[in-house]
This record gives C-alpha cells, sequence and structure tokens, in this order.
C-alpha cells in the first residue's frame, strides 16, 4: 500500500529586504527575441529566442579603485513599447564619496530581433576608476558551445566556450563574438567604444562568461578628470530559423528522477560573534544533527589557542567533529598547537591548509602527521574556487581539497545570487577534473565574502554602518530558500562535506541574545531563529541518507532537493523569486501542485 503523500510548509520567519518601491521588471520583445529589463539595477536580463538563451545579461557598472561597484540612480525612464519592436531610455546617476559619473542609456529592439544598448557618459567630478561600462554575459548554456572570435584587428578565429572553469581570460582584444544559440540559430555580440576581453565568471560562481571593457592588463586605476565623456554600444543580431513569436511561459515543473548520490556533511562555523553558547543555543543547535563544526586558526597568532579550545568544547559537547582551516602565516608556532592537541584531543576529522604555498600544505603535514590519527590533512581556499583553479594543487599526498563559496562578488542582487545556484555543481565538477576522487570539503558558504578587498577599517565600521561581512538577509526566507538550491547542487555534484554560515550571530542560523549594539535598521530579535535554521533541521533528520535528483522546468524561479533515508523520502521546494507560484510535482504518483507563498519552503513527505 502506498503511503499518504503529505504537504506542509516549514515555520520560517519573514523579513522583507526588499526596497519597497522596488520597480516590476519590464517585460521587452524584439520580434522574435524576448528579454526583461531591471531598471533598478540597470540591467537587461535574459535575453532569449524562443525557449533559448542568448545572453545572460548587460549591464555596465562603475567601478572604483578597490573594485567597489558605485550603485546606480535612475531617473527620466521611458518605454516605448509598440509589442514587437521598442525603445527605451534612461538617466543614470553614479554618485560615492568622490565619485560624481551621469550617463545616458538607450536600448532599442527591432521587429527583426536586432538588439541595441548604448552608453553615453560623463564624469562630473575627478576620481579613480577601475572600470567603467559595459559588461556582457553569456549565460552557462554556452560552455562547450562552438564560438567565431573577431578581434580589433580584424581577424577571426574559431575555437568554443570552456566546458570546464578556465583559470584566466578565454578570449582577449574582442570585437565580436559569434555561437550557435540551437541548432540552426545563431547569435552575434558586437562590442564598440572600449577594448573588451572575456572572464569565465564561473571562478566566482556568478553564471556567466563576462566580456568585460578595458584588458586587466593595463595599468588601473586611471585617473579620470572632470568632463571626461565615456561612449559605448553592444549591438546583437541573431541568424537562422528564428521561431516567428517567442513562446508562452508556464508554471515550474519539478521532476523526480532515479539517480542518486549521498547527501553532503553539513556543518556550521564557529561564531566569530557570540565566544560562548548557551544551553539553549546548543540544543538548537544539536537538534539540527550536524556532522560538524568549522574553525579557522592563524598559528602566527597568539589568541589561535583560545580559539582551539573554544571550538574543542564546543564540538564535544555537540558530539560533531571539527574541520580545522590552518592559516600557517609568517612564523606559525606548531610547538604550542601540538600541545594544545595533546591536552584537548580536538575531534579533527580534517585540517585543512589555507592559502595556495604548496610549502605550507608540507610543514603542516611533516608536524601533524605523527598526531592526526584518522584526520585527513589537506588544503583550502578561503576565498573562492578561483584561487584553487589557478594555483591547482599539485601534490599526490594531499587528501582533502576545498573552497569557500558566496555569490556576491560582482552583483548583490537577489536574481543574480540565485543565478550562481547551478554554478556550485560546476565549480565542484571543474575541482574533480584535476583533484580526481579526493574528498571536496566545500566551504565555508556565506551570503557575504568572509575577506574582501578594501575590510573595514580598525575597530569595525563607522556607528550605524554594517560591516562588509554582514547580509542583512541572512535572517530571512530569502537565503534558506538559497541555501537549499545550494545544497541540492553540492550533492548532485558529489561534494564530501559543505559547511554554511555560523552557529550564532548576525551571521548564523539562529540571532544572538544580545542585539542592542547593532545599527539602526537590523531586521532582526534577540534570540531568534532564522529560516536557515529550519531548512537545516529538516535536511539534518536526513544525515547520512541519499538525495535524489529532481530537476526544474524553471530552475530560477524554482528549486527542489529530494532526501531519502531508511524508507522515508523528503522532497523540499523553495520559491526563489518574490512572487507567488504554483509548481507541480511530478515523480510520486499523481502529479501534484504545490502553492508557494514569496521565498517559501514547502515540504512533501511520502
Amino acid at each position: 500500500m502506498k503511503k499518504p503523500l503529505f504537504i506542509s510548509f516549514l515555520v520560517v520567519l519573514t523579513l522583507s529586504v526588499l526596497p519597497a518601491t522596488a520597480a516590476e521588471p519590464i517585460p521587452l520583445r524584439a520580434g522574435p527575441v524576448t528579454m526583461i529589463f531591471d531598471a533598478d539595477n540597470v540591467f537587461l536580463r535574459y535575453v532569449r529566442v524562443g525557449d533559448h538563451e542568448v545572453l545572460r545579461g548587460i549591464n555596465a557598472p562603475i567601478r572604483d579603485q578597490n573594485w567597489a561597484t558605485v550603485a546606480p540612480e535612475v531617473s527620466n525612464l521611458q518605454v516605448d513599447d509598440s509589442g514587437n519592436h521598442f525603445r527605451v531610455t534612461f538617466d543614470v546617476r553614479c554618485a560615492q564619496a568622490d565619485i560624481d559619473f551621469r550617463w545616458e542609456g538607450t536600448i532599442t529592439g527591432s521587429e527583426e530581433g536586432v538588439v541595441e544598448f548604448s552608453f553615453d557618459g560623463e564624469a562630473h567630478s575627478a576620481f579613480k576608476r577601475n572600470r567603467i561600462g559595459f559588461c556582457v554575459l553569456h549565460g552557462p548554456t554556452a560552455a562547450g558551445q562552438p564560438w567565431v572570435i573577431e578581434t580589433a584587428d580584424g581577424k577571426s578565429s574559431e575555437g568554443q566556450f570552456p566546458k570546464f572553469i578556465s583559470p584566466h581570460q578565454p578570449a582577449k582584444n574582442l570585437r565580436a563574438v559569434t555561437h550557435e544559440v540551437a541548432p540552426g540559430i545563431r547569435a552575434r555580440v558586437a562590442f564598440e567604444g572600449e577594448i573588451f576581453e572575456m572572464e569565465d565568471q564561473r571562478n566566482w560562481t556568478d553564471a556567466s562568461f563576462k566580456t568585460y571593457c578595458t584588458p586587466l592588463e593595463r595599468p588601473y586605476p586611471v585617473q579620470l578628470e572632470a568632463g571626461a565623456t565615456v561612449s559605448q554600444k553592444i549591438s546583437i543580431t541573431l541568424e537562422g530559423n528564428l521561431p516567428e513569436v517567442p513562446p508562452i511561459a508556464g508554471g515550474a515543473v519539478l521532476t523526480l528522477q532515479n539517480d542518486e548520490s549521498p547527501l553532503p556533511r553539513l556543518g556550521v562555523q564557529v561564531s566569530e560573534e557570540v565566544e560562548n553558547l548557551t544551553e539553549m543555543q546548543m540544543e538548537r543547535i544539536k537538534a539540527l544533527n550536524l556532522d560538524h563544526l568549522r574553525a579557522d586558526l592563524t598559528l602566527s597568532d597568539g589568541m589561535f589557542p583560545k580559539e582551539l579550545q573554544r571550538a574543542t568544547q564546543q564540538a564535544k559537547a555537540l558530539g560533531v567533529s571539527l574541520q580545522i582551516g590552518l592559516d600557517l602565516g609568517d612564523s606559525p608556532d606548531f610547538k604550542t598547537l601540538l600541545g594544545e592537541l595533546k591536552q584537548l584531543q580536538p575531534p579533527v576529522s580534517h585540517w585543512l591548509v589555507t592559502g595556495g604555498d604548496p610549502a605550507h600544505y608540507l610543514t603542516a603535514r611533516e608536524q601533524l602527521n605523527p598526531i592526526v590519527g584518522d584526520s585527513k590533512i589537506g588544503v583550502t581556499r578561503i576565498t573562492n574556487f578561483v584561487d584553487l583553479n589557478r594555483a591547482r594543487p599539485e601534490d599526490k599526498a594531499i587528501e582533502a581539497v576545498g573552497f569557500a563559496i558566496n555569490p556576491q562578488i560582482h552583483a548583490f542582487d537577489n536574481a543574480s545570487i540565485v543565478e550562481t545556484l547551478a554554478i556550485h555543481a560546476d565549480v565542484v565538477n571543474s575541482t574533480r577534473a584535476f583533484v580526481g576522487d579526493r574528498p571536496l570539503v566545500i566551504g565555508p558558504v556565506t551570503l557575504s565574502p568572509q575577506w574582501v578587498n578594501g575590510e573595514d577599517p580598525p575597530g569595525g565600521p563607522p556607528a550605524g554602518i554594517f560591516p562588509t561581512y554582514v547580509d542583512i538577509r541572512q535572517g530571512t526566507d530569502f537565503t534558506a530558500a538559497w541555501t537549499l538550491g545550494s545544497i541540492k547542487y553540492l550533492a548532485d555534484a558529489g561534494a564530501h562535506s559543505a559547511t554554511f554560515y555560523e552557529t550564532v550571530g548576525w551571521n548564523g542560523v539562529m540571532d544572538a541574545d544580545d542585539v542592542s549594539a547593532r545599527p539602526a535598521g537590523y531586521p532582526s530579535q534577540a534570540g531568534n531563529l532564522f529560516p536557515v535554521y529550519h531548512l537545516l533541521k529538516e535536511i539534518g533528520e536526513f544525515a547520512g541518507g541519499r538525495v535524489r535528483r529532481i530537476d526544474s522546468s524553471h530552475p530560477l524561479a524554482v528549486e527542489a532537493i529530494a532526501l531519502r533515508k531508511e524508507g522515508r523520502l523528503r522532497v523540499l521546494a523553495a520559491n526563489l523569486t518574490n512572487r507567488p507560484q504554483t509548481v507541480t510535482l511530478r515523480g510520486l504518483g499523481e502529479p501534484r501542485e504545490i502553492k508557494l507563498r514569496p521565498h517559501a519552503i514547502a515540504r512533501i513527505n511520502q
């Protein structure tokens, strides 16, 4: 007798992070080509012909001398939409500190499917910049597809988009890129006004190959004087068997497949904000059924023994193992470390040497090998996959390999963050291509970068300002939905383990008991359980189990993970958008409809 199917919803805390006046994306059509214009972020997104993606998007960021993106302020937006052709004009001001740059944008689309985006700007102040102008994003479906490259000297050559993630620029000195979008359909993207080159942004888990202006080989930053002008244009043309009308969009369908993979061993970081956990906090963390805690030690910093003691005490109290990141620094104090290890006997499963210096791994292995027992000694990168990809470990004795993930190196809006999810599988697969079957220990996975250029000043940011490593979306439904997608893709790609966020605090799975010192506008209350806590608890019930692959027809809108253990099956489906959706689940008997609130997660037990 088949078990009944139950649908329920996780109890979550809803805290909106979207501006109250956020503009709705503007749908546009140029003959057979469809797209949307995200005016808030000045982003032309999802350029498609029929069901096929031509470009993931086009934007024009202003990057200061520290590579920070200056937020755009849009005004005078005018849309002349005739149904199958259009013209959009707008003004943009980018002002921050000493920067005051303004530009006029024009986007046109013809009935024949030609799309043009023009940028005409002027500096209203003198400032230093690293980049100004267009970034063109070919989506991840282009990976492995053939292309024809036209360079600024008038030459052309054939090649292909990299299948595995390219550590360095796959194309330079670009005038145009033509590739096959689908059998019989080719798209040519041309660049004017600057020298362009391409990088594989999957290195930072961005879902694109980015063609950007101003080659990185040129010196930067560049002094821009008041009155200096910048003019650029991007043109998109298509040829071949183009459909006459765009398809009619339907609701998302989730389809359960038969292939499976192990559920990664999940953990969280020791809190950087809260030194000791209360009894209630410990009980809450125990309920997550985690595999490990993660702590990072700097062996040239005299504080590391205290940090190791704290991590050991918490791990033993929780009954979990430890993953220890080791930063050797200039003068690592192994004598003190070894003494602490003999006394504390921490339950370490992985020692992970940070940084890319092979000598540091050799030193750590020589020092630790006599006493580590069954613990694995590996390497990791605490920034992004790109640092591992550009300095690939070659020592065959390395027992585990890892890297951190965050979705906000180049863009910060919800839609761009969601786009990174599928690339979590790509970075694992690309790593597997050069490290073989060694365990891949992923993490920390965080919303904001843990280490960024232009770190907060000593003593922290000014009063009332959030630190760079904090994202106020941490306590929202959005973060839980995004985390579900991350775990799903890491599982599908075969990651050994994954570490998410911290135990307690504004980067945690629950908030601290004292939030009185937080900046004004902090969207949480003392002791709150964040929505991601409830998600991890749901998944933790299946620790040691398997994940059945589940495909989404609209992966930028809805994702799901299917968990199996000891005859039980649970599907968790997440709405990745800020609008209600009704999705169809197939593969559990008769198709079922699931209604999802914005960023909600539904539970289906069988």
